[in-house]
Parts: C-alpha cells; structure tokens; sequence
C-alpha cells in the first residue's frame, strides 16, 4: 500500500511516495519543488504522480491555519482543499495538518546525529517539546503528552509581538514599526527579516527593495567575515533565542525547546554564541528554569515532511485494518491517537 507525504512551506514543497514496513515505512521516491511555481498543489501533483502512482493515503503538512478541511496557505496563494484532492486523485484518505505539528510529531524519532544540543538542562522524559522554527516565515509547535500518546498543538505564535531587549532593538523595533505599522516576531525572524536587519545596520532603513542584499548574500558574506553581514546575524540570532526563551516560558518545555527550520543549520556559528544563550536565560526572575531547558538545533530541514510520512504510513495501517490486512501495520499502531485530534479528511 503506497502512501503520499508532503511538506509545503512558503518556499519549498516537499514530496514523498512511501510504503508502511516493519522498521515504519520505507521511502519509494522522493522530489523537492519551487511552490511558487506552480498555481496549486493539484497542478504539482499532476506533475509528481506523472508515472501513474495512484496513493491510497496522504498526509500534507501545509504553512497555515486549519479550518475543517482546508487550508489558506499563509505564504502561498494556495487553497488546499482535502476533499478535492481525494477526489481528483483517487486517493482514499487524505489529511492535513499544520507543518510545525508534522514537525513536532517526527521530535520523538530524532537520532541525537540530526541534533546540534546549545544547553544540555535538565530534560524530563515525559516534558512537554517545544518546536519554532525560522525560514520563509516563522513557525511554532508544541508536542505533549495525553493519555500515554503524544500530541502535537499547532500555533500562530510566530505571528505574536516582538518584544525588543535593549536600546539598539528598541531602535529598530521603532524603525518597523514606522515602516510596517504593526511589529511581529515574523517580520524580523526569517529569511527577508534577516535582511531587515542588515538594512537597518547599514543605515538603508528597514523597507526592502530590489537593490537590498538577500538573506542568502549576507550569509555568503559572513562566511566571508564581513562586519555587517556577521553583525546582522548575531542580532538575528539573539533575537531568535530570546523569542524561543519566551516559548520556553509559555510552554514550560522541560522536555526541551528545539530550533528548526532552514535558517537555524545554516548559522550554528552564530548560534552557538554565548551571548545567545544568554538571551535564552535571561528572564528574571526564571533565569534557573530556563537554565534547566534543553535548548537544541535540529539539523535536518526534513523534519516536516518525515513526520507526515509516519502519520501517512499510520492512515496506510488503519485502510488496511479494515480490510483485514492489518500485520503489516504493526510497527506504526502507536500513532493512531496521535492522529484523530488534527485532521481533515477527504474520502474519494
């Protein structure tokens, strides 16, 4: 039984034929695409399931808010639609889910190799996991334990108020907001935030526009060691760790707060700072409960998509329960409760 995994993100969408084994599911084949080029994910997986693969089951992490069985994607103009997709393709059982809650589910599968850990703390087996995430936007998820199972809760917190530490980010908190009206944590923790940044720094303003350097330019030109370009990703990086100090409060994620995205793997020198642990802790009066937070870097920007894959291999298992083929499933019956709470179904 094959199944269909995706990871839509603003930027990139990621894709995965797979199959239930016993080890979980294996995958068939596997592609990376541009979502802006493309007018809808139907018109992409037309182009994906061009041999003919006709899944039985799909779990799609997509960047934005569920409502029922849809989803307006937040940095894509894409209306996702469960049921359509089932009937167009065939495909029996379709779901979707938040891309920060396909992220929070694969935490637990993690091999300590596709983790960079910045504060060991003191990590309760059974604590709640925090999840944000900085790349095209910025996203939030947390992981917590419910009757012996994990679940995961999708957020919107990327989208809170940047709350800025010291006169230097008060300046160009002031800057935003003259520009943009309103200052969210989003506007300065992705890729065109760190450009925001190292405008700000180089006197140019905040507004962007063609002549501004990419976000990919100014981390060429810190590998470089240009001042400004490493000047703007420590202020990038700081920020990001006091922003995930405060999901750490929130959340009390004594079972660790994980950074992840495309951004973080990419700047772990910065990162590893001591001035951005520092920002982490320094919440008077909970400075010792942050301390005792795990802080780590998830290095494998394909977290999303291989948590779908284990919830579409899990939709693969309960099909094929039904029809009384239900040994194959065995290794992935876990993740049955972890599924129900979030899903869109579409039945073709």
């Amino acid at each position: 039984m094959v199944f269909l995994a995706a990871d839509i993100g603003g930027t990139q969408t990621r894709l995965l034929l797979g199959e239930p084994c016993a080890t979980g599911w294996r995958c068939i084949r596997q592609q990376s695409f541009l979502g802006h080029d493309y007018p809808s994910l139907e018109a992409l997986l037309e182009v994906f399931l061009a041999a003919g693969e006709r899944p039985q089951a799909a779990c799609i992490a997509v960047a934005g808010p569920l409502e029922g069985h849809q989803v307006q994607m937040t940095n894509l103009p894409w209306l996702l639609d469960a049921e359509r997709i089932s009937g167009q393709f065939g495909i029996a059982t379709v779901r979707l889910l938040n891309d920060f809650a396909a992220q929070a589910y694969g935490l637990n599968a993690l091999p300590a190799s596709d983790l960079c850990t910045l504060q060991a703390g003191v990590p309760q087996a059974d604590g709640v996991r925090a999840l944000m995430g900085a790349g095209t936007g910025l996203g939030m998820a947390l992981l917590v334990p419910c009757a012996g199972q994990w679940q995961a809760l999708p957020s919107q917190g990327g989208l809170a108020d940047f709350a800025p530490q010291g006169p230097e980010q008060l300046a160009l908190c002031q800057a935003l907001q003259s520009a943009y009206g309103r200052v969210s944590q989003e506007l300065l923790l992705c890729g065109h935030g760190l450009e925001r940044i190292y405008s700000f720094l180089n006197g140019a303003g905040v507004l962007l526009n063609d002549a501004s350097l990419s976000a990919r330019a100014i981390s060429l030109a810190a590998e470089q060691h240009e001042p400004l370009a490493c000047a703007a990703l420590a202020w990038f990086a700081q920020i990001f760790a006091a922003s995930a100090g405060n999901l750490a409060l929130l959340s009390l994620a004594h079972g660790g707060l994980y950074l992840s995205g495309g951004i973080a793997p990419k700047m772990l020198s910065f990162l590893q700072s001591p001035a951005v642990l520092e920002a982490f802790v320094n919440k008077p009066p909970m400075r010792e409960l942050l301390q005792s937070i795990p802080l780590h870097v998830v290095l494998n920007e394909q977290l999303g998509l291989f948590g779908a894959a284990s919830l579409a291999a899990q939709l693969c298992c309960d099909l094929a329960a039904t029809s009384g083929r239900s040994a194959m499933c065995a290794a992935t019956q876990d993740l049955a409760a972890q599924l129900r709470p979030n899903a869109a179904v579409g039945t073709a």
